[in-house]
């Protein structure tokens, strides 16, 4: 009997253990549960960024990519075509040539009545088709690689024309495969593009509105912790010399009785000097105006958009020698999307360095359109912003946040 009690208490003490040790498991400590929740911070910072660089980052590298990858098709697609127009161009001056040679050595007697409506024939013959292939835009005359048409560069450019829509229409896919391409080119790009458009333009509006609150109103968020300040002080200074009052009157009336304090009477410049209470100086702190709820002013982002006009007016116009005019013509009209194709930049006669031009060209483009839908979103959000104080003010809507 002893032994069989022994049994049953131990096997007792052991169920008790196990239940305690589930406890424990279940239960951390402070320590172990610190450093959970620091594993878990880190995670989720992790996971933050990696979330972060695939949505902006990852996507702004996928049209950069699909750019690219679609300049390196056209130029396959649309080369050789290229370069058969220019022989049949050249083929066709070399025909007139000969047509003009035997006319001349046909004429016994080279009167002018006799040869000059001839010539004319045929010389308006080859006029009327280097037209006719020039309003197809075929280039017409033998060049160099570097300034063909289809170029890796062209190519790039006509590329990214298709997926913002500009379309300016310098040059057109003239085989049946560039144009299939182009429209299945187009039906993924100009999504992907417009995706990539709004992410980039909330991005670089939330660092402008940082930049924007931090320095350029850095002075008046100075003025305003002070002026805060002094009314914080003022307001503690009244309650206190409330509760003092409210104290002194509850306390029962005494002898009057005169002593000298050891403490040397204080000036109020001392009392100037105190340094503010802390709870007001925190409440002051707290203060901070939030970036994130900061309203940028029409004006500056207009100025921001006409500074980048003219930036790039200046710089097409002394690369193309175009007046000031034309460049601010073709800045607007590119960024606005609407790409009207009479100015391009490396398509004059006397254009060099084509390929710079037309990367440059192509890289003022992605930026300006990232830069308007910054402006855009900055000014959305202020034109909203305006008219939720209006309706405060009428009483239609009732929000702390926008008085």
């Amino acid at each position: 009997m002893f032994f069989f009690r022994l049994g049953r208490k131990q096997r007792r003490d052991e169920l008790l253990q196990e239940q305690q040790r589930r406890t424990a498991s279940q239960n951390p400590t402070v320590p172990r549960s610190i450093h959970f929740e620091r594993m878990e911070r880190c995670k989720n910072c992790c996971k933050s960024f990696t979330t972060f660089i695939f949505s902006r980052v990852g996507l702004c590298l996928l049209v950069v990519a699909y750019a690219f990858g679609g300049g390196m098709v056209f130029q396959f697609l649309e080369s050789d075509s290229e370069e058969a127009d220019i022989n049949k161009v050249q083929q066709h001056l070399n025909i007139t040539v000969e047509k003009l040679f035997e006319h001349s050595m046909n004429s016994s007697f080279l009167y002018q009545d006799n040869w000059i409506p001839k010539a004319r024939e045929i010389l308006e013959d080859y006029q009327k088709d280097i037209v006719r292939r020039t309003k197809r835009g075929s280039q017409g005359e033998r060049v160099s690689d570097d300034t063909k048409q289809w170029n890796y560069p062209g190519a790039i450019l006509y590329a990214i024309t298709v997926i913002t829509t500009i379309g300016y229409g310098h040059i057109t896919c003239k085989t049946d495969y560039g144009k299939i391409m182009t429209m299945i080119y187009a039906i993924f790009g100009i999504p992907l593009m417009l995706l990539c458009l709004a992410n980039i333009g909330s991005t670089m509006a939330d660092a402008f509105r940082f930049i924007y609150c931090n320095i350029c109103c850095s002075y008046c968020n100075m003025v305003k912790k002070r002026r805060n300040l002094r009314a914080l002080q003022s307001v503690e200074l009244s309650r206190n010399a409330a509760a003092v009052a409210t104290a002194a009157a509850s306390l029962p009336p005494s002898p009057i009785t005169t002593t000298l304090a050891s403490n040397p009477i204080q000036s109020p410049t001392n009392d100037l000097e105190q340094p503010p209470p802390q709870n007001v100086v925190e409440f002051v702190d707290n203060l901070s105006i939030d970036y994130r709820k900061v309203t940028i002013p029409i004006s500056v982002t207009l100025s921001l958009l006409s500074s980048y006009l003219i930036l790039g007016s200046v710089l097409f116009s002394q690369w193309e020698k175009w007046d000031y005019l034309d460049g601010a013509y073709f800045c607007f009209v590119t960024l606005a999307t609407i790409g009207l194709g009479d100015l391009v930049p490396g398509k004059s006669i006397t254009s060099t360095q084509v390929e710079g031009k037309l990367i440059i060209c192509a890289l003022y483009v992605l930026l300006g359109l990232s830069l308007m839908a910054m402006c855009f979103n900055l000014m959305q959000e202020e034109v909203r912003a305006k008219f939720r104080r209006l309706g405060n003010k009428l009483g239609i809507t009732d929000d702390p946040n926008y008085w």
